[in-house]
């Protein structure tokens, strides 16, 4: 049975092992900030699932309940995350649970295969839109089905070569997705969707929509391009 007592404020036993903690640390905040942005950037599925929909009209209340899914997703496994390997855990939890399964845990050993299943899977669904987007750009060139069958075989493969190419040269996953999330996902999910809103309804909304949005765009400015300088700095 795990046991649980806190010595001197910031250390725990849990399960017999001790772990540190710590309140609060701005050390990795940047790569954290590009981490948070990056589990918002699903936009690439999202007009593949608008035209699936047997009720388009019902997509906004439907994206509005799965982010709301997705924030407690991942507010539960950090916290969790964290109560179970406090500061020594890896920036991939995956790591952390590696270790605990090498130690015949059997639980740890199928939450970590679990996590693998739900990679694959949405590796699947996030190349699927990309591969499909290629192949509209090549259909008025390729002669013939036959040919195109060929072209649509060869992009995913390249797709997955290239991507398998990525995990092997870029061992730190983390410092990936926190570039991808402070550049990529903070241009789409942040700072375009408040400039398109202001540029095609400035003149209909109200001031406090019109501050709303130039908060967005100038904070999501700052939180970008501060934050790449600063995690690529950390990573040197």
């Amino acid at each position: 049975k795990a046991e649980h007592d806190f010595v001197g404020g910031d250390v725990e036993v849990v399960g017999g092992n001790e772990r540190d903690f710590t309140l609060y640390s701005s050390k990795g905040l940047p790569l954290a900030l590009g981490i948070v942005a990056y589990c918002f950037s699903g936009h690439a599925i999202v007009p593949s699932i608008y035209s699936s929909m047997a009720r388009p009209q019902d997509f906004e209340r439907m994206i509005n309940v799965t982010y709301g899914m997705v924030l407690a997703c991942c507010l539960l496994v950090g916290i969790s995350g964290y109560y179970m390997f406090g500061n020594d855990v890896e920036d991939q939890i995956t790591l952390s649970l590696e270790h605990q399964s090498e130690n015949g845990n059997t639980l740890m050993t199928m939450l970590t295969w679990l996590m693998i299943l739900t990679a694959m899977s949405k590796f699947t669904l996030t190349m699927f839109p990309l591969a499909l987007g290629f192949e509209e750009m090549l259909t008025g060139i390729l002669p013939s089905d036959l040919a195109m069958e060929l072209i649509d075989s060869l992009v995913k493969i390249i797709l997955i070569v290239l991507s398998l190419a990525v995990a092997i040269f870029f061992p730190s996953f983390s410092f990936l997705c926190s570039l991808v999330g402070l550049i990529c996902t903070m241009i789409v999910s942040v700072i375009f969707p408040a400039m398109a809103h202001l540029k095609l309804f400035g003149s209909e909304l109200s001031m406090l929509d019109k501050i709303i949005d130039w908060l967005l765009v100038v904070g999501g400015s700052i939180v970008a391009v501060v934050g790449t300088i600063a995690t690529v700095q950390a990573d040197a």
